[in-house]
């Protein structure tokens, strides 16, 4: 009979006190990380006081230089284009030939049409010589009055025969004239829609002429803003040109909005008083825009960073004084420049959030601190 080893028994005790320890410690952490309860973060955000005060409207668009007039030109008389003596951004003359096309089969009605006056003049004089002697035979009563006036009724239709057959040469004169597209002003060609050879029809736009020197600023101005825009002052300012200003007027405003993107087309001339503008200012120039129109009404000055567009509706987040909580508070936008934004509808004083606005929840804890800039600005101002 074998009998168990003491040291081997002992052995297995101590291995199964020591897992048994492990276990209940195990257990311990576990019961104490399920009872734990996270308190939550605490996000530190940069606020902008707020301090309503009369300002001015001001919104900045993007516009584009464009002529005053372009015109669409087709060519009057259609048929295979055979010669084209432009191309795009060429400067051209009143009255020059721009392009023409084959002019054949209309040299061949001219011959016609003049063929058929010379019938029709040849017929003509002949009818009137014989209403003559007929006058003259009726006089002495060789012939009757019925066989005169028969006679003249011949000569009058004779003489409508003439000048039908004169218009009609002049028609085909004009037709084949229209073979040649012509230059209706002096100006500049912005655009091309055919070559040599192509067969274009009578009436279809084939080039676009601008005329040169008179420019105006073309911009798309949002449906908010298009009542009250002959009551703004515009002002132009070029790309390339930031401290060159150019004064405009309202001269044209669509009366309807533009089905896409719900914007009215506006044309603003440059006024007289802009003086010449410089070289670098070209056709097809890009600008901008600057609407001022001075304003009664108290509205904050805050950055562009605090404003939150959802669904077409502008709000701000707005912190608690006292505990911190964020709420969101609906404005109107009274103005905007390129790094800032002018608001109506906050109360005096709010913490309006600005910096990382889109990434907080409504109901959020937040620590607020006020902006740098802002408080320099506010030591300066006590000082």
């Amino acid at each position: 009979m074998n009998l168990p080893n003491p040291k081997s028994a002992s052995k297995t005790m101590a291995r199964g006190a020591r897992c048994a320890v492990l276990v209940s410690a195990s257990l311990a952490l576990i019961a104490c990380s399920q009872n734990e309860v996270r308190a939550p973060a605490v996000q530190t955000v940069y606020i902008t006081p707020v301090r309503n005060t009369p300002g001015e409207s001001a919104r900045v668009l993007t516009g584009v230089l464009r002529p005053r007039i372009e015109s669409e030109l087709a060519f009057r008389a259609g048929g295979k284009v055979v010669t084209r003596n432009v191309e795009v951004g060429q400067a051209v003359r009143a009255g020059q030939i721009l392009a023409q096309v084959a002019a054949a089969d209309y040299e061949l009605a001219l011959g016609a049409a003049e063929d058929q006056l010379r019938a029709a003049q040849v017929d003509a004089r002949q009818s009137a010589s014989d209403a003559e002697r007929f006058q003259r035979l009726a006089a002495d009563g060789s012939v009757g009055h019925a066989d005169l006036e028969r006679q003249q009724a011949r000569s009058d239709a004779a003489a409508a025969r003439l000048e039908q057959a004169r218009r009609q040469r002049d028609l085909a004169g004009n037709r084949l004239a229209y073979a040649a597209l012509r230059a209706p002003f002096d100006g500049v060609v912005t655009a091309l829609r055919f070559e040599s050879g192509q067969v274009v029809g009578e009436g279809v736009p084939v080039l676009t002429l601008a005329r040169a020197g008179e420019l105006e600023a073309v911009a798309d101005i949002p449906e908010s803003l298009a009542p009250n825009l002959s009551r703004y002052t515009a002002t132009a300012t070029s790309w390339d040109d930031p401290t060159m200003r150019l004064r405009l007027r309202l001269r044209e405003l669509t009366p309807s909005a533009a089905a896409p993107t719900r914007t009215f087309r506006a044309r603003f001339s440059i006024a007289p008083e802009s003086g010449t503008l410089p070289r670098s200012l070209r056709m097809g120039s890009t600008v901008e825009l600057s609407l001022v129109r001075p304003d009664q009404s108290a509205s904050a000055e805050l950055p562009i960073t605090a404003l939150l567009k959802t669904d077409e509706a502008l709000s701000v987040w707005i912190a608690n004084e006292k505990t911190g909580m964020l709420s969101k508070q609906a404005v109107k936008l009274v103005a905007q420049t390129a790094d800032a934004v002018r608001l109506s509808g906050l109360p005096e004083g709010a913490w309006v959030v600005t910096v990382g606005a889109h990434k907080l929840d409504a109901g959020m804890k937040v620590s607020p601190v006020r902006r740098p800039l802002d408080v320099t600005v506010a030591v300066k101002a006590g000082s």
